[in-house]
C-alpha cells in the first residue's frame, strides 16, 4: 500500500481554495445575505472588519456591494492571507489586511470607527469563552448603528437535525464529485488538511444570541438559518 504523503503548504492552499465552497452547503448564499444585511447605502464610505477573511470571498462580496468601502481583512494563516493578498492587488485602496490572531486581543489594534464587522466560517474555531471575548471587543470598536454579522457551524440541541446536516453534507460532496466539481484525488488530499482538522469549538444559536444581548447588542437575531448553519446580526445603538 502506498502511503498518502501530508500536502505541502502551497498545495493546501490551493485545494482548499479550490474546494471550499463544493464542502460547505450554502456558501454563496450565506455570503450574499450577510453583504445585504449591511443596512447602509451603496455610496456611502464605510470601513469593516472581516474576522478570519480566509480567500477573501465575503470581503469581495462587500467592496462590489459598496464601492467606496474599506475592508479590513483578519486572518492568522499567512499563507493563505499570502494568495488572498494576490488577488485583491487591483484594490488595496480599499482592502488591507492584518496578519493577526483572534485568539490574542491585538487583533483590534488600528481598526477604529468601524460600520461593521463580519466574520464568515471563522469563529467556531475559538474557544466559547474567546468566541464572546471577541463579540465584546468588536463591540467596542464599533460606530453607533453599527452591525455584527457573522455566520457559522452551531450545534443544535435535536440531535435529529445534526443527523440531517451531516447527511446532507456528504451528499453536497458526492454531487460535486458526480458532476466533476471536484475529483476523488481532490477529495482524498483534503483529508490531510492540517487547517480543516483543527479543533472546533460549536456552540448552539441561542447561545451566540445570548451573548451579543449580553454584551449590548440590540436587533439581535438569526435571520437565516440552515440546519446547522446560521446567521447571528445584531447592531450597536
Amino acid at each position: 500500500m502506498i502511503k498518502k504523503q501530508p500536502l505541502d503548504e502551497f498545495e493546501e492552499i490551493r485545494l482548499l481554495e479550490d474546494l471550499f465552497q463544493h464542502i460547505v452547503p450554502k456558501y454563496h448564499e450565506a455570503h450574499d445575505i450577510m453583504t445585504s444585511l449591511l443596512d447602509f447605502e451603496t455610496g456611502k464610505e464605510i470601513r469593516v472588519a472581516d474576522l478570519g477573511c480566509g480567500f477573501g470571498d465575503l470581503t469581495r462580496r462587500i467592496i462590489d456591494a459598496f464601492p467606496l468601502s474599506i475592508v479590513f481583512g483578519i486572518d492568522n494563516q499567512s499563507p493563505i492571507l499570502e494568495r488572498t493578498r494576490e488577488k485583491f492587488r487591483d484594490s488595496t485602496e480599499q482592502v488591507v489586511f492584518f496578519e493577526r490572531d483572534l485568539n490574542n486581543t491585538a487583533w483590534v489594534n488600528d481598526l477604529n470607527h468601524l460600520h461593521a464587522v463580519v466574520s464568515s466560517f471563522a469563529l467556531d474555531y475559538m474557544t466559547e469563552e474567546r468566541h464572546k471575548a471577541i463579540i465584546q471587543e468588536a463591540y467596542d470598536k464599533l460606530e453607533p448603528g453599527g452591525r455584527w454579522v457573522s455566520c457559522e457551524f452551531f450545534r443544535s440541541q435535536d440531535s435529529r437535525i445534526n443527523r440531517v446536516f451531516h447527511d446532507l453534507e456528504v451528499s453536497f460532496i458526492q454531487g460535486a464529485l458526480k458532476d466533476e466539481r471536484i475529483s476523488g484525488e481532490q477529495l482524498d488530499q483534503l483529508g490531510s488538511s492540517t487547517i480543516l482538522r483543527r479543533e472546533h469549538h460549536i456552540c448552539t444559536v441561542d447561545q451566540k444570541l445570548s451573548w451579543l444581548k449580553e454584551i449590548g447588542f440590540s436587533n439581535v437575531d438569526a435571520p437565516w438559518r440552515f440546519l446547522n448553519l446560521a446567521i447571528i446580526s445584531g447592531v450597536r445603538e
